[in-house]
């Protein structure tokens, strides 16, 4: 199936044979299909030799799929390829070779079904303490998952036999399940274990221990002491260990309340004891938690300290959705000039984005008043907060309301918000760019979704792909082809240093069901541009989506919203995964919303996701904290809104509204805007 503006779409060369051999090993041609496997091996670049390779492992007589496997795994090295090995080892009864291929995986990190063969290849050769110790070793070595759960009760559990190291699997065990009361009981004896060397360091069972004080104890600050003094034993201390004994500590001080300063000491201790990045974060995430507990101005003063010790600015950014409402309900107002210049450069592109639109929008409302070495150049102030808001990251919202404010237009306003109306250098290929192209040129829409997160893509393949999907999806009426295009439309995007045509832009803000989307929004007189960025922030446009709180379909309703609005509408039955029905409810619902809202779209908004109620006494307090008695702004109603998800969800629908008015509608960028917030 051909596309137009597919990369190299006329230079795969020698990956075509991978592409052809595929074709032929449908047509049951094994023979041309081998031979056009082995030419692509031959001469074709990396990952389409390389699945070629894979390719032969899956046909003929049992002795040339196991020579397949072992020129596969000797030619391309790698955890994947050495699991194709290993099945096929099992499947011709090797049992030898496969442990000796075996011999080096890394139970940390390789794949559990390998590990799983490698194991069963134990028992098989009654090699029953080998099995044991290894099995320890994986269960030490990273988290449990379903996987090692049925290993642990299909097969283990029939083999073991009592010793310490089998305590502390089942121990993991108890955990996994969540039994934290079982686990805090069982505590006590492991401490043993540890103490008399019985059992070595283990982060993971250190990790498990903590957790079963946290949410198993009744004792709270004895067991925050407890752990402390475990934290700094010989055994413990500077082991992988004692980072989780001082971090659980810490935690344990915290949910017990008026031990703050303790809880922050156990942090810094948990810090201190650790070289992991991403451990360091934890706990410093948690330290600044509970410092803004104690003194919002203590934790003021120190968070230019704090930022330069990050490893994961991103991290941070939910840390900054408590503490920015927390500035604006305490009229915190200058505060947010020094928070600005202690982040930047520390925290994450969204989160300096909002922290400077907010300063603006601040000193536009008087509530920041500049001295006056600076009220001359207030206009200049404005520009350069507003000019570091359009750097926004992947958020669109502040982007557009930065460009909003500053007035942009024309070609300024079409890069900002991602468009290319001229022809640049080319972008670079990727290795793995061929292979995914091939596969759209030449039709196998099926394997496009996962070879696509193997490896690194040029954002002009990963655009191109999106749209082959999305219409292959559309002309075979298989709609979990046009989610997965719409997926990879927006990693590419996210991931894209440059910016992307009309057409491009296009595939990340598809109009999915149109036809429903025009008749329900003309019937119930909501711009269909709305409507389109409500299916699409809700739901991706997957028609049999379900949230963890029971929200179904495209507009993602709930069970008793949905009976209402059937009464109302006179519907006696329906079903919530159906497009017609779903689009119906929820353009209906949205049109209610609106109206209760005095024709507030950004009011409705929130209210579809938290409740109309909830939103009304979130207004009432807004106006009050800004000491408004009437006309609040929207979009400064919009950052003291107490619920994370529901300020985020105003945020996507803005930028997903605009975004379809101007590709589609080609309306007044300023009118699409200031529509949005009446």
């Amino acid at each position: 199936m051909f596309l137009s503006g597919c990369p190299n779409n006329e230079k795969f060369g020698p990956d075509a044979d991978y592409f052809i051999g595929l074709q032929k090993l449908e047509e049951g041609n094994f023979k041309e299909a081998r031979l056009k496997f082995n030419n692509c091996i031959k001469k074709g670049t990396y990952y389409c030799a390389k699945e070629s390779a894979v390719q032969l492992t899956t046909f003929g007589n049992l002795l040339e799929k196991t020579e397949a496997a072992e020129f596969l795994y000797k030619t391309y090295p790698g955890t994947d390829t050495l699991l194709i090995l290993a099945k096929q080892y099992n499947n011709s009864n090797e049992i030898r070779k496969l442990l000796e291929v075996t011999n080096k995986i890394d139970f940390s990190q390789d794949d559990n079904e390998l590990i799983k063969f490698r194991l069963n290849a134990l028992l098989k050769l009654d090699l029953q303490q080998r099995f044991f110790d290894e099995v320890y070793t994986w269960f030490m070595s990273r988290s449990i998952t379903q996987e090692m759960y049925q290993f642990y009760r299909d097969v283990y559990s029939t083999f073991a036999v009592e010793s310490p190291e089998n305590f502390a699997i089942q121990y993991r065990i108890i955990l996994y399940r969540r039994d934290y009361l079982s686990g805090y009981s069982l505590a006590k004896q492991l401490f043993e274990y540890f103490e008399n060397g019985d059992i070595g360091p283990s982060g993971f069972l250190a990790s498990d221990l903590g957790k079963s004080f946290l949410y198993g104890s009744e004792k709270i600050v004895n067991d925050a002491v407890e752990l402390r003094k475990k934290a700094d034993t010989d055994y413990i201390k500077g082991t992988q260990m004692e980072f989780y004994f001082w971090f659980y500590a810490g935690r344990l001080y915290d949910g017990a309340n008026l031990y703050y300063k303790q809880a922050i000491t156990c942090y810094e201790n948990a810090i201190a004891a650790t070289d992991d990045g991403s451990k360091k974060d934890n706990a410093l995430w948690y330290l600044l938690k509970t410092k803004l507990k104690l003194s919002l101005d203590g934790t003021l003063a120190e968070i230019g300290k704090y930022a330069r010790e990050w490893n994961d600015p991103a991290y941070f950014d939910d840390f900054f959705d408590t503490l920015i409402p927390s500035l604006i309900v305490n009229s915190k107002w200058d505060a947010f000039e020094q928070l600005l210049n202690d982040i930047d450069g520390y925290a994450s592109k969204e989160i300096v984005a909002q922290i400077a639109y907010l300063y603006a929008r601040l000193i536009e409302e008087s509530f920041i008043v500049l001295d006056e070495s600076r009220q001359s150049q207030k206009e200049a102030v404005l520009s350069r907060l507003y000019t570091k808001a359009l750097d926004s990251g992947t958020s669109t919202y502040y982007r557009v309301m930065a460009a909003y404010r500053m007035g942009l237009k024309d070609r300024e306003l079409e890069q900002l918000l991602g468009l290319n109306t001229q022809i640049g250098e080319p972008v670079a290929a990727t290795p793995l760019d061929n292979l995914l192209s091939g596969y759209a040129y030449f039709g196998f829409p099926e394997k496009i979704y996962q070879a696509f997160f193997i490896d690194e893509v040029s954002t002009e393949t990963g655009i191109y792909i999106a749209d082959f999907l999305a219409k292959y999806g559309a002309a075979q009426k298989n709609d979990e082809y046009i989610v997965q295009a719409l997926r990879i439309a927006s990693r590419s995007a996210n991931k894209s240093n440059g910016t992307l045509s009309k057409d491009q832009l296009k595939t990340l803000y598809p109009k999915n069901f149109e036809d429903l989307v025009d008749t329900y929004s003309k019937k119930y007189d909501i711009n269909s541009s709305v409507l389109y960025a409500l299916i699409r922030s809700e739901s991706f446009f997957d028609k049999e989506i379900v949230s963890s709180a029971g929200a179904v379909g495209l507009t993602q309703l709930m069970s008793p919203t949905a009976g209402e609005i059937a009464q109302k509408l006179k519907v006696k039955e329906y079903e919530l995964t159906d497009p017609e029905t779903n689009i119906r409810f929820g353009t209906y619902y949205l049109s209610e919303l609106i109206r209760r809202s005095n024709g507030s779209l950004l009011r409705a908004f929130f209210s579809y996701n938290a409740g109309f109620r909830k939103v009304t006494t979130w207004l009432n307090s807004s106006m009050l904290e800004f000491r408004k008695s009437d006309n609040m702004e929207m979009d400064l109603f919009l950052e003291t809104i107490p619920v994370s998800e529901t300020r985020e969800y105003g945020r996507k629908l803005i930028g997903a509204t605009v975004m379809y008015e101007y590709l589609y509608e080609n309306s007044d960028f300023a009118q699409t805007v200031e529509s949005l917030l009446k």
